[in-house]
């Protein structure tokens, strides 16, 4: 059963992504893109750098690196041909987000017993996909599911705790350099798996300390490398200038609101030339900060300015500004929908699976609060609430014939 409900949404996903293939929107692969222009240096110069299209600012570490090392591998199969470059690229996120919904099913079993909320979900969650092609959103969300698929099966198996634990350590390591944020809810899942099987607190030990150990070794070359570059132990480099871009008096709650009033322009690196010499001249590490403690004192010192854009991020974190291709806007906010009283039903039915969906539904957006609004934000988390849905679709009882 759980082989046909995989192989079905993986067909039927494919070939939506087929279409989208051929009616492309929002590809996101041309100038303007950080990470596409991270990948195009590290071809050309062999150095991740230089992510903004006002000046060369030199080495980088404002994204994490794995999603532009997959760039700049494509570049390079490719060099004389944007077509084979951009057409490698879109594959492999149609397959990122075919295999995510294929995997719907697995997940739903491992929290419900039953696949039935995750065809569903899965089902949703292929008519809400898209090509955010020139980030890592596609990656993260498979990366996300795969993660919960296998740490569960590392945390549940029997013997060699040390190297179970350290593999999914290394995993949580590997996205890590995806996408840093994937900590708010790979964590609460590790927590709730070593919950639910009752480790003792010796066991419980045993198995955290290599899987942070092997989580860390993995991250180390990335860490080393930025130490070389500025001298500090950092892994990224855009928290002060995010807050400082999205806090300030022209600041609107979302991205695409700031891109038309000109306020994300006017003090962003990525447009501002005079920005991005200073950031050179400071150096990433330093120039981050300074923003940082700019945009802090900005929200101290306007608490209700900041209550208003708060607000209108949460409400677009879960029901985002619609952008290009639409479609995929109006089915998340169709799913956030369905997903509250899937959510709620849970709670009702006091499942444990509830535990660990709110606390990713907590943590997970808090740093999306204070940032300017964008759709891809939502991305890394959605498959859950694809899930939330699918289990409430899934629990309404058929009307009885008559």
């Amino acid at each position: 059963m759980k082989y046909k409900c995989f192989f079905a949404l993986l067909a039927a996903s494919l070939a939506f992504g087929a279409f989208q293939y051929f009616h492309p929107v929002g590809l996101s692969l041309g100038p303007g893109n950080e990470m596409v222009a991270e990948a195009r240096t590290l071809v050309h110069e062999g150095s991740i750098g230089d992510p903004f299209r006002s000046m060369k600012t030199g080495p980088t570490a404002t994204n994490p690196p794995l999603y532009p090392l997959f760039l700049a591998f494509c570049l390079w199969l490719y060099p004389a041909s944007s077509f084979h470059f951009i057409t490698a690229v879109l594959v492999a996120n149609l397959i990122a987000n075919a295999l995510a919904a294929a995997l719907l099913p697995q997940v739903s079993s491992v929290l419900w017993g039953t696949p039935n909320p995750g065809i569903a979900g899965g089902v949703l969650s292929i008519a809400a996909s898209q090509f955010l092609a020139g980030w890592d959103a596609n990656f993260t969300h498979l990366g996300l599911i795969l993660f919960f698929l296998g740490a569960t099966r590392l945390v549940v198996a029997t013997g060699g705790i040390v190297w179970r634990a350290a593999l999914a350590g290394a995993a949580l390591g590997a996205l890590f350099l995806l996408n840093q944020v994937v900590l708010l809810a790979a964590i609460p899942w590790i927590a709730f798996l070593l919950v639910t099987r009752h480790f003792q607190l010796r066991e419980t030990l045993r198995f955290l300390v290599p899987f942070a150990l092997a989580a860390l070794l993995v991250i180390l070359p990335w860490i080393i490398r930025n130490f070389r570059m500025w001298g500090e132990f950092v892994t990224r480099t855009n928290l002060g200038i995010a807050l400082y871009t999205s806090n300030n008096d022209c600041a609107e709650p979302s991205l695409a609101q700031e891109l038309r009033n000109g306020c994300f322009s006017a003090l962003h690196p990525e447009s501002n030339v005079v920005e991005a010499a200073l950031m050179k001249s400071m150096g990433e590490p330093a120039y981050d900060r300074l923003r940082r403690e700019q945009a802090l004192a900005w929200m101290r010192s306007h608490p209700r300015r900041l209550l208003r854009l708060t607000l209108g991020r949460i409400a677009y974190f879960w029901f985002p500004v619609p952008t290009p291709p639409r479609r995929a806007t109006y089915m998340i906010w169709i799913i956030t929908l369905l997903s509250i009283p899937g959510f709620l039903l849970m709670l009702y039915r006091r499942l444990p699976a509830a535990a660990v969906f709110a606390a990713i539904f907590l943590l997970f957006p808090l740093l999306y609060y204070v940032v300017v609004s964008e759709e891809r934000y939502r991305l890394p988390i959605l498959w859950l609430s694809c899930l939330a849905a699918g289990y409430l679709l899934t629990a309404i009882p058929p009307r009885p014939r008559t």
